[in-house]
């Protein structure tokens, strides 16, 4: 694979370890923040819009080219909406593949359209409920089971805005506290698993590790939280459950957190478009590699598509030339004897050139 270029847009610093998957396929990359970042959208149909590096470092804007990269690799944090509105300026009006999609981004970032996407796709899901306004508490919380219940905000990760309702009053007291603050939260089934989830990081068609995390004195898993975690190895079917559930959201790369009850169903509890790197640093296996082949594969794919169609464009346009010239060499006059043969042999040739193109 020849070396490639890449756009890394990040927030804060590129993770050594991405840094790392980059050099050792003997990539380069450019980083940039996508707070410094100015788009232009032009007024043309052709297509010349821009991006600019606007950064506080510099004496003026400098244009960025496009086509110096070959594709982009997106670590968003905070600021998704901003950093989505770059990352689809780069895929969509630029046209740089990127392996994440920024609706895929923002859908992931939503707990809530994300349970709805998979469960509309006959992904098994918690049962959930959500109000904008819980006023039958009662009500949303018997649908989904009764109590112990779990309580989430629609925005968060690394555990945090996920709580355990146990009691009534609990419920009641912290669903209509978030409904004061109009924070947003869905309510779903508790599922005993042990303290136990699994994060599975899917790149392409597989997964590339998995680990599973066990909660330290908390029915929160996540290690950032104090929880532990170790290296695991799925069954095929939970691979391809994970699989199909980062492409429901669009994404390609991504970070899918399932759990077991106690009678061994997979359930999908969240899926994160940006993974954090402790399972690198706990499983020793740095994800960035696979992801970074996943990229080459799909560029060389493209790039051997784009001279495929240079190729056809080619040929069509040589074809109706040649046609053009048989038609000035045998006019269709009715003295001219050579003019049938000439008709003939042009009739001939339209037919095999309109078969050539059909087959391209």
């Amino acid at each position: 694979m020849s070396k490639l270029h890449f756009f890394v847009l990040a927030t804060g610093q590129a993770s050594k370890y991405l840094v790392s998957a980059i050099e050792e396929r003997k990539h380069s990359y450019d980083k940039h923040n996508p707070n410094d970042l100015y788009l232009f959208i032009s007024d043309s149909i052709n297509g010349y819009d821009r991006i600019y590096n606007g950064s506080v470092n510099l004496e003026a804007p400098s244009r960025i080219l496009s086509k110096s990269y070959d594709a982009v690799i997106s670590r968003l944090g905070d600021g998704l909406e901003h950093g989505a509105s770059i990352l689809r300026h780069l895929t969509e009006n630029l046209g740089i593949y990127c392996a994440q999609t920024p609706d895929g981004l923002e859908t992931a970032s939503n707990k809530l359209k994300t349970t709805q996407k998979l469960s509309s796709s006959g992904l098994k899901v918690p049962v959930t409920t959500y109000a904008k306004n819980p006023v039958h508490i009662e009500f949303l919380i018997k649908k989904i089971g009764g109590l112990p219940a779990i309580g989430k905000m629609i925005r968060g990760s690394q555990g945090k805005g996920v709580f355990i309702l146990e009691t009534p009053q609990a419920a009641n007291t912290s669903l209509q506290s978030f409904y004061n603050l109009n924070v947003s939260m869905k309510l779903q089934k508790f599922i005993e698993s042990g303290s136990t989830d699994i994060r599975a990081i899917v790149v392409g068609d597989k997964v590339a590790v998995a680990m599973e995390r066990t909660g330290k004195k908390d029915f929160r898993a996540n290690i950032s939280q104090g929880g532990s975690g170790r290296k695991v190895e799925l069954s095929q079917e939970d691979i391809d459950i994970c699989v199909k559930a980062a492409k429901v959201v669009n994404l390609e790369f991504a970070g899918v957190d399932i759990i077991k009850d106690q009678n061994g169903k997979t359930y999908i509890i969240e899926i994160n478009g940006n993974p954090g790197t402790k399972i690198i640093d706990i499983t020793g296996h740095n994800y960035f590699v696979d992801l970074v082949k996943h990229i080459e594969t799909k560029v060389r794919k493209q790039k051997t598509e784009e001279k495929g169609n240079e190729a056809n464009s080619s040929m069509a346009f040589e074809g109706r030339e040649f046609l053009s010239n048989l038609a000035l060499k045998y006019p269709t006059t009715p003295s001219n004897h050579n003019a049938e043969n000439g008709r003939s042999s042009i009739e001939q040739l339209k037919k095999r050139y309109a078969k050539l193109m059909s087959d391209l």
